[in-house]
């Protein structure tokens, strides 16, 4: 019967894969191009009304509350997010050159490095690192002013650090990716060459 050659078939499907890396048209490399301009572009708006959000909030936490330790972890988020809005204003996204030429694939391997090295732990970490200090600061205390709710803010001190553990994995998980469209690009490159 056909159906148990099936899996051999497939088998030599696989290699025959491997061994002839994927060309990109044009088309293909515009709509790629045009993905990561849409996500670029999403994380840049979701980041600045973020950041807006952030500054306004412990803006107003300064001003509503007495305590030291609170006072000082809002003037340090404030920091923070002032630095993620010049952060997000230097990584605006550029225009899409014609793909037709070469400039469109220098582009495209461009955009994915950077998207690549913008997950990588190096760039990622001291940026998390960055949150730590002021969130515990201000969760400190607000405990301190409000004891009732201190078991709650200690446990919120808690979840950011290990957030940012969570997402530097997360991120590892995208950089691979980001690594293997590369190679992928370079080998169609070569392929063609």
């Amino acid at each position: 019967m056909h159906g148990e050659h099936l899996p051999d078939d497939l088998r030599i499907l696989w290699k025959e894969v491997g061994m002839n890396p994927p060309k990109f048209s044009p088309d293909q490399l515009r709509d790629e191009m045009g993905r990561l301009q849409a996500g670029r572009r999403r994380k840049y708006v979701t980041g600045v009304v973020g950041a807006w959000i952030l500054l306004a909030a412990f803006a107003l936490c300064f001003f509503a509350f007495d305590n030291t330790l609170t006072r000082v972890g809002s003037i340090l988020w404030v920091l923070v997010g002032g630095l993620m809005l010049v952060e997000l204003r230097r990584g605006r996204a550029r225009v899409i050159p014609d793909v037709g030429g070469t400039d469109g694939v220098r582009y495209y391997r461009a955009e994915l490095e950077r998207q690549r090295d913008c997950c990588r732990g190096r760039r990622l970490l001291p940026r998390l690192l960055m949150l730590v200090p002021p969130w515990i600061l201000f969760n400190v205390g607000f405990a301190q002013i409000h004891p009732e709710l201190a078991l709650f803010m200690w446990f919120d001190g808690a979840t950011l650090p290990v957030a940012a553990a969570v997402a530097v994995w997360l991120n590892s998980r995208l950089a691979r990716k980001y690594q293997r469209r590369i190679d992928a690009l370079d080998a169609s490159l070569k392929s063609t060459e």
